[in-house]
């Protein structure tokens, strides 16, 4: 796709230097390198040059200033600017200077290869619209040439949505229905959908999602066995196959197909379909990232169910230890996501309240069981022992680097409303919300459950102490809502 595209790498980093041109050799470029501004001036006046990959910061020249100096005699190379970070004014001066586009380092190769598809093509149909502009007269050739440049960048700038929209998508949103907005949004179709494999039911299942009028998509899902002449056909070749009016393109991961993905194109006047060559060409696009983020979500969920299992194992250690901590952190959990449910926080939120909730006492494996296990109430320096569970909890945590955000929630569960709580006396807001909701759960289990020092609080007795510590020790939103759910009857 790169196939003799002559490109200069402008940086005084040797690695990128490296990196760059392996990955542009790799892919059919020819490299040329400099490692400063002067040394970049020599081999433009040596060699023709199609893409610079420039620097900004160079040892002899500002990368942005030489672009000028490039521009006078190479008005047709394309220029992609990279920096070690995105500032928006750079952004401006650089473009204004004459840069067809900017890379934030460390590269993301799939963007890099787009960028450089993209300048390429804009570059090539560049030269041939001055060339045309030069030697033709006919007017109606130019104005089919600036048709045929405005199609390219539309199809560019569609490759572009489609890369940033699978590059969006949050680890916990689904994939599928996504990818059927994401259809939606780009193609101008009738009906989208995806089939994928059902264990259960040995089946491939359509679940579909229409486009509706008005261009909304999503919503509108049915569930629809495959017919069988199809599926011998999907098992056959891995490539796309046209019925009717419909493209079916396959979602494949490592090679096996999972399922595919389905668009019906719309009727143009009677009963012809509109065509379906463009189509095909963007949802093979969207096909690969779809298939990626689905791959990376699978490997994802194996690594962090093996990650909660070593946590189970550290709680399970914990337990034997201490037997309270065990039913009290189930407690916790089901009655913060009750809490939870009645706040209408996000599904992400429950997410994490599901992984912190059976964990929140996790640093009590680091107190020693003269503290942990006595029966009396603790001394002050016993208590400020126990205080650092919080910080022990986040410290295993978050040697695990996908539940960093989890490990904040165990740290600052023991926060306080007013700011006067522990380990580092944020107030308010500053305390993240499951934290919040975790330390009323906590709170109430604490006081409702006996003890070897003192007999468990009556409801009522609880509920007031609640509402009398709201703005001070907890959040008043969130005690309003519990004793909600509280005297609605919840079975704690």
């Amino acid at each position: 796709m790169l196939s003799g595209t002559k490109t200069l790498i402008v940086d005084d980093n040797p690695d990128v230097i490296a990196v760059l041109s392996d990955f542009l050799a790799f892919n059919g470029c020819e490299v040329h390198k400099a490692v400063c501004g002067r040394e970049a001036i020599d081999v433009l006046a040596k060699r023709d040059i199609d893409v610079i990959i420039l620097d900004v910061q160079l040892p002899d020249i500002n990368g942005i200033n030489l672009i000028d100096t490039i521009k006078v005699d190479r008005p047709a190379t394309a220029v992609v600017m990279a920096t070690g970070y995105y500032d928006p004014n750079f952004v401006i001066d650089a473009m204004k200077k004459g840069a067809s586009d900017f890379l934030l380092k460390p590269f993301e190769f799939d963007k890099l290869l787009l960028v450089m598809m993209r300048v390429i093509r804009e570059r090539n149909l560049l030269i041939e619209k001055e060339n045309m502009m030069q030697n033709l007269e006919d007017k109606r050739k130019i104005e089919h040439l600036n048709r045929a440049l405005q199609k390219k960048i539309r199809e560019l700038t569609t490759m572009y949505h489609i890369s940033n929209k699978f590059n969006a998508i949050n680890i916990f949103e689904d994939v599928y229905e996504k990818m059927i907005h994401i259809v939606g949004e780009t193609l101008d179709v009738r009906s989208c959908g995806y089939y994928v494999a059902d264990p259960e039911a040995d089946e491939l299942v359509l679940y579909t999602g229409h486009v509706k009028d008005g261009g909304d998509h999503g919503a509108d899902w049915k569930r629809v066995g495959l017919p069988d002449e199809f599926k011998k056909d999907y098992r056959g070749p891995r490539k796309h196959l046209v019925r009717d009016n419909k493209v079916y393109l396959p979602l494949v991961i490592q090679g096996e197909p999972i399922g595919f993905i389905m668009t019906e194109a719309k009727l143009n006047g009677g009963n012809t379909p509109t065509t379906l060559d463009n189509d095909i060409f963007f949802l093979r696009l969207i096909a690969e990232k779809a298939s990626t983020q689905i791959e990376n979500r699978m490997l994802y969920e194996s690594l962090f169910e093996n990650i909660l299992h070593t946590l189970r194992s550290l709680i399970i250690a914990i337990n034997r230890r201490d037997f309270y901590t065990d039913g009290h952190c189930k407690r916790v959990t089901n009655l913060s996501l009750a809490l939870g449910e009645r706040l209408r926080i996000s599904e992400y939120e429950k997410d994490v309240i599901r992984v912190v909730g059976p964990v929140h006492d996790l640093g009590k494996i680091g107190i020693p069981d003269r503290i942990l296990l006595k029966p009396e109430k603790l001394t002050d320096d016993e208590y400020a022992v126990m205080k650092s569970h919080s910080e022990y909890g986040e410290e295993i945590m978050s040697r695990f680097e996908i539940l960093a955000k989890e490990a904040k929630i165990i740290r600052h569960h023991h926060e306080r409303y007013d700011g006067r709580g522990y380990p580092d006396r944020l107030a308010g807001d500053d305390i993240p919300v499951c934290s919040r909701i975790i330390a009323v759960c906590d709170a109430y289990d604490a006081m409702v459950t006996d003890r070897p020092y003192r007999k468990g609080m009556e409801e009522d007795a609880i509920l007031t102490e609640m509402t009398r510590c709201r703005g001070s020790q907890f959040d008043p939103v969130i005690v309003e809502a519990f004793n909600e759910i509280i005297r609605d009857g919840y079975d704690c």
